[in-house]
């Protein structure tokens, strides 16, 4: 994961803290203050905006500007206790790091969408 330009981990950042805080792209511009359209691009292309702008979206997702562009993968490997996941899932998770960003983006979408049919399915069997 070394030599990860600067621009696509703060597009990866923006939609890991996005979707951890379980808002939309609609979502984070509401509290930010920064149109979809904006977010849209800084998630796609990478764009990095106006200080102020990333001042905004640090405020909106909660954390420090400096974490927008800091590659987590160190911390994955550093503070995700791993021992308990079989090595299939690990080998796919692999798989699933090392495929470009917007590919990358595209599984996320399509597993959300998984995962959200399944959690309603659940909830409605309850």
């Amino acid at each position: 994961m070394e030599g990860k330009n600067i621009s696509v981990i703060f597009s990866e950042n923006i939609i890991y803290y996005r979707k951890k805080l379980g808002h939309s792209q609609y979502d984070l511009a509401m509290i930010s203050g920064i149109s979809r359209t904006m977010i849209s691009h800084y998630e796609r292309e990478g764009m990095i905006p106006t200080s102020e702008r990333l001042q905004a979206l640090a405020d909106a997702l909660n954390i420090p500007v400096y974490k927008l562009f800091k590659d987590r993968f160190d911390e994955i490997n550093t503070e995700t206790d791993i021992s308990n996941i079989d090595p299939r899932s690990i080998k796919k998770l692999l798989d699933i790091l090392s495929l470009p960003p917007d590919d990358r983006n595209d599984f996320y979408r399509i597993l959300n969408k998984m995962l959200r049919k399944n959690q309603l399915e659940k909830n409605s069997q309850i």
